[in-house]
Formats: structure tokens, sequence, C-alpha cells
């Protein structure tokens, strides 16, 4: 049950990937159904509400910062107030950001968050020299590097996406002064 689940969790993501690469633009119902499938891994690996309830709200408070701390940005940029999901952000990719904020543990969630969008950052850098269209599938390419992020934890390293153990392990003595 749990192998087939996590089929579909990467079959989905994979349909993210392409229809925000193709279309720019990606079907709003799929998100729930990542999102199901996502909790149900969880439920099935022991994890409880109680034992997430807290992650979740760490994860979307940092999400809900991000985007207020962007808007302020903007904001102050364009000297008007104006509604990032407009031109900057799709409701696609803040979906997708929800997702990835109830779906991983909260030091994987501020890791893969940081790390794929510095990936996606050199790797738009590079495509615009290339092809100079200014928007970056970022929900689709986000995706892609989370199908490979689960790919590995689920079946080469077996890190933990929902625990924070591997990533604790790089934490010494000497970050505590």
């Amino acid at each position: 049950m749990q192998f087939y689940l996590q089929i579909l969790v990467l079959l989905l993501l994979g349909l993210v990937w392409i229809q925000d690469l193709r279309y720019r633009a990606v079907s709003w119902i799929i998100f729930p159904f990542l999102l199901g499938g996502m909790a149900l891994l969880r439920w099935i690996s022991g994890e409880t509400f109680a034992d997430v309830w807290p992650q979740l709200l760490s994860n979307i408070g940092l999400l809900l910062m991000i985007l207020l701390l962007l808007t302020l940005y903007i904001w102050i940029k364009s000297r008007r107030l104006v509604n990032i999901t407009k031109q900057y952000l799709g409701s696609g990719d803040i979906l997708f950001f929800l997702v990835l904020a109830c779906s991983l543990s909260v030091l994987n969630f501020y890791f893969f968050f940081v790390t794929s969008l510095f990936c996606i950052a050199l790797v738009q850098a590079a495509w615009s020299t290339i092809n100079k269209n200014k928007q970056i599938p970022l929900a689709g390419l986000q995706a892609l590097f989370l199908m490979l992020f689960l790919s590995c934890d689920w079946w080469f390293f077996h890190q933990g996406s929902t625990n924070d153990n591997w990533l604790l392990q790089f934490y010494t003595p000497w970050m505590q002064n």
C-alpha cells in the first residue's frame, strides 16, 4: 500500500511539473490529492495529528512570513500595493508551498524550501541566457526537486522527510557557543 501511494504522489508531482512547464499553470484539483497522499504517507508511517500539528503551524507561519515580506518588498519597490499573485507568484505556486508546509517536517521544510529556491534561481539564471522568457515555472520546478528528494528518501537514503534526525546529525557541539 505504501509503495503504491508513493508512486501516486510521484505521479502527481510529475503532473504538476509537466503542467507548470508546459502551460505555466497547474490545475488546482491536483493539490488536494497531493496533500491527501502526503498526509496518508505520514499517517502510515505512524505519525499522529499531535505529532504533525506543531510542525504544521511552524511551517505555515514561516510561509506566511515569507509571503508577507515579499509583499512588503514589492510594495516598497513599486511604491504601490500589489497583489503578488497577479504578477509575481501564481496561485499554483502558493498552493504548492502549502502542500510542502503540510508534508515535510520543520527542518526538512526549511532545508527543501531554501535549497530548491536556490537551485531554481541558478537554473533560471542559466536558462535565461538562452531563452529570454522571464517567467519561472516555480511550482513545477519545485515539484521536480521534491520528486528527487522524496525518491532519494524513500528508496535510497531513508533519511526521513518527515523526521529531522538526518539534518540534526549535522548539529555539532561547537554550534552551541
